[in-house]
C-alpha cells in the first residue's frame, strides 16, 4: 500500500484556521517566526492586488502580474468613463422627441446649432431641411417642431442642462452611483449636457483616482519588504494603509488592512477568497517540504491538524 497525499483546493478557512496554518507552517521552516509572520502578510498584501479591483480579467486572479498590469488599470480608466456616459450624453445626441417635450426653445435652437457642427446627415431632415439656412429660430418654428416631434414615438422626458460644470456633473454622478457600491445602473433617460468638454475634462479627472481601492494593500505591503512596481496604484499614495507590526516576543503578529474597505461593499468577500488562496500556497509549500519519505511522520501528523486541507489516498503499489 502506498500513501498518496495532495493538497486539497476550493478550501475556505477563517481567520483562526489561517492563523493554526500559520503556526504549523512557521515549525516547519528553518526561519524565525518573526521573519515568516512579517513574509507571509507581504505576501498576502500582493495577493491583495489581484484580488482587488480593477481586475486584468473578469475577476480576481493570482496569477502573475493580475490586477497589477496596465490592462487592469486601462479597465479601471474604462469604467470610470463607461459609468459616467450612462448619465451624460453631449446635447446633439438627444433624440428630437425628448427635445421637444423638455419644451424649452433655447435648449431647442442650442441643439439645432450642435447638430449642425456634426458631419451630415442630420435627423430628423426634415427639421434641418426647412430650418438649415436660419440662424434664429422663433417661436412659430419652435411650435412646428413641437407639432410634429412631440407626439413620435420616443423613450420620454430626458434632463437637459445649459450651463453645465464640472461641480454639477460631480454632484450627480455621485448621487447615482451611490455608496459603498460605486455602481451607476443604466439610466432610462440621459442628461444631456450643453458643453461635453465638461464631462469629459470630469471623466480625465476621476481616472486619475482608479489604483486607490490597492494602495492601501500596496503600501502595507511595502512597510513589510519588497513589493512589484505598479506606478498607477504609488501614486494614489498611502492614506489607506494600516500595518500594524508586531514582531518581538514569541508571538510575533502583522495586522495589515485598507481604508478603502469603507469605499467597497465587496471588499470582505474578496479578502476571504484572498486568504483562502494564500492559506492553499502555505499548504502546497508545506506538502513538498514533506514528501520526503523520512518526513511522512510529520505529515501525517500535519493532515490531522487540518484534514479539509489535503486528500489522502490509499493506493496498491
Amino acid at each position: 500500500m502506498a500513501t498518496v497525499v495532495t493538497v486539497a483546493v476550493n478550501v475556505k478557512v477563517n481567520i483562526d484556521e489561517f492563523n493554526q496554518l500559520l503556526g504549523i507552517y512557521i515549525g516547519l521552516q528553518r526561519k524565525s517566526a518573526a521573519l515568516v509572520v512579517q513574509n507571509t502578510g507581504r505576501l498576502f498584501c500582493k495577493d491583495m492586488l489581484g484580488y482587488t479591483p480593477p481586475f486584468s480579467g473578469s475577476g480576481p486572479s493570482s496569477q502573475g502580474r493580475s490586477g497589477m498590469d496596465n490592462v487592469a488599470r486601462n479597465k479601471g480608466r474604462s469604467n470610470v468613463s463607461r459609468d459616467v456616459r450612462k448619465i451624460f450624453a453631449p446635447l446633439a445626441q438627444a433624440p428630437a422627441q425628448q427635445v421637444a417635450e423638455f419644451g424649452n426653445l433655447g435648449i431647442f435652437s442650442a441643439w439645432m446649432n450642435a447638430k449642425k457642427e456634426l458631419p451630415p446627415p442630420h435627423k430628423p431632415s426634415w427639421v434641418f431641411d426647412w430650418f438649415k439656412d436660419r440662424g434664429f429660430l422663433s417661436v412659430g418654428e419652435w411650435e412646428l417642431f413641437k407639432k410634429y416631434e412631440s407626439n413620435s414615438s420616443g423613450s420620454g422626458v430626458a434632463t437637459f442642462w445649459s450651463g453645465t460644470t464640472e461641480g454639477k456633473v460631480k454632484s450627480l454622478h455621485e448621487a447615482i452611483r451611490g455608496k459603498p457600491a460605486y455602481r451607476v445602473k443604466e439610466q432610462l433617460n440621459k442628461v444631456y449636457v450643453d458643453d461635453w468638454k465638461v464631462v469629459e475634462r470630469y471623466i480625465k479627472r476621476v481616472q486619475t483616482r482608479v489604483g486607490r481601492l490597492k494602495s492601501g494593500w500596496y503600501y502595507a505591503g511595502r512597510a513589510l519588504g519588497k513589493m512589484p512596481s505598479i506606478a498607477w496604484v504609488e501614486a494614489q499614495g498611502g492614506q489607506d494603509k494600516i500595518c500594524l507590526i508586531n514582531l518581538k516576543g514569541s508571538t510575533p503578529t502583522v495586522r495589515v488592512g485598507s481604508q478603502g474597505k469603507e469605499r467597497f461593499s465587496p471588499w470582505y468577500s474578496l479578502m476571504r477568497s484572498a486568504m483562502n488562496h494564500r492559506a492553499y500556497v502555505m499548504r502546497l509549500q508545506m506538502l513538498r517540504w514533506l514528501k520526503d519519505p523520512r518526513n511522512h511522520g510529520t505529515l501525517k501528523q500535519v493532515i490531522a491538524k487540518m484534514p479539509q486541507g489535503f486528500n489522502v489516498l490509499e493506493t496498491k503499489d
